[in-house]
């Protein structure tokens, strides 16, 4: 892939000397040790809110909501939910 974009950042003389020590450690250059950890950092945030797991006792439970219709309350309150506009959506 073709880099097209930028990311500009301001940091401490600190936080950059940090960096800067890690990615040497690594033989990486600063921009390939920044890419590389911010890529997977933000791949570990996307999963931890789409995948989730359970144990048995939270199956049976899942599975007995979703055998059952929900109530005239949890309908109402997931028209309201999916109708709210996701903070980094424009108004």
């Amino acid at each position: 892939m073709t880099a097209t974009a930028s990311i500009n950042l301001r940091i401490s003389d600190t936080e950059k000397a940090l960096i800067d020590h890690a990615a040497q450690s690594m033989g990486k250059s600063r921009t390939a040790f920044i890419l590389e950890n911010t890529l997977r950092m933000a791949e570990e945030v996307i999963l931890d809110r789409t995948r989730f797991t359970l144990d048995s006792a939270q199956w049976t439970q899942l599975n007995m909501a979703l055998d059952n219709p929900p109530s005239e309350d949890h309908m109402r309150g997931l028209s309201k939910l999916f109708a709210a506009r996701v903070p980094w959506q424009k108004q």
